[in-house]
């Protein structure tokens, strides 16, 4: 097994040592049960309730595939826990080893990969994923991810969508009381103890398998809109003034 390790301003790999799995295990534990103390004392308010009630509760067949900006992901990612079967993609960082172990422990199928390394297989193994199952299945990850620019939009999870006939669905959050990382590229939010999140969606979204690639990018930018739309509501529903 390998992990990534930066040296010199580059990625490169290094045979993990079992001492790298114990601190690994400890430290997914711990954050995980952290998250879950944590974000447990957060109340959330869902609108478009119809749109998650249908697509992400209920027993509607068909697949989901979801997508929101990089800054809410903490939250969302959390927030998803208990719902059906579904996979995220995570980059093949050595951050992204730890996120992949909580995301275990919060029932997800993490699947490597990212725009920017392991891209190509990330996506084939989400297509595989979500077309090997009658269930119906939920896959996500920030469509600005991994590194950005924050707000704009990728191909990834749309083509995702156009391959195994999913419906894609943009959400968003915000809080009254969030913690800013204000030295990360996307702006990460985090709400605070016993604060309060709004989380969004719009409507679902079907992407022809057979769309040209003219109109697959006149939906990316609809959807990128959308996308900003949607953020900008929440944050202002909740007094969000941004970082």
């Amino acid at each position: 097994m390998k992990i990534i390790k930066k040296q010199g301003g580059k990625m490169s790999d290094r045979t993990m040592t079992w001492k790298d799995k114990v601190r690994l295990e400890i430290s997914a534990s711990l954050i995980t049960l952290l998250a879950r103390i944590w974000f447990g004392t957060v109340r959330v308010t869902v609108l478009n309730r119809d749109v998650y009630e249908k697509y992400f509760k209920g027993s509607r067949s068909g697949h989901v595939v979801a997508g929101s900006w990089h800054r809410h992901s903490i939250f969302l990612f959390y927030f998803f826990r208990n719902l059906g079967s579904r996979a995220i993609m995570i980059s093949r960082s050595m951050d992204g080893e730890l996120t992949a172990k909580i995301a275990k422990r919060l029932g997800y199928t993490p699947i490597r990969g990212s725009s920017s390394k392991g891209g190509g297989k990330a996506l084939d193994a989400m297509i595989s994923f979500l077309n090997h199952s009658d269930e119906k299945r939920l896959c996500g990850t920030p469509v600005d991810g991994p590194r950005g620019p924050a707000r704009q939009m990728k191909k990834g999870m749309l083509a995702l969508a156009k391959e195994t006939g999913a419906v894609f669905i943009p959400m968003a959050c915000s809080g009254n009381r969030v913690i800013t990382l204000k030295k990360a590229w996307d702006k990460t939010i985090l709400p605070k103890p016993f604060s309060r999140m709004v989380v969004d969606f719009d409507d679902p979204v079907f992407i022809p398998n057979d769309v040209t690639d003219e109109a697959f990018e006149k939906i990316r930018q609809e959807l990128e809109i959308k996308l900003d739309q949607l953020t900008d509501k929440v944050d202002r529903l909740c007094g969000y003034a941004g970082a």
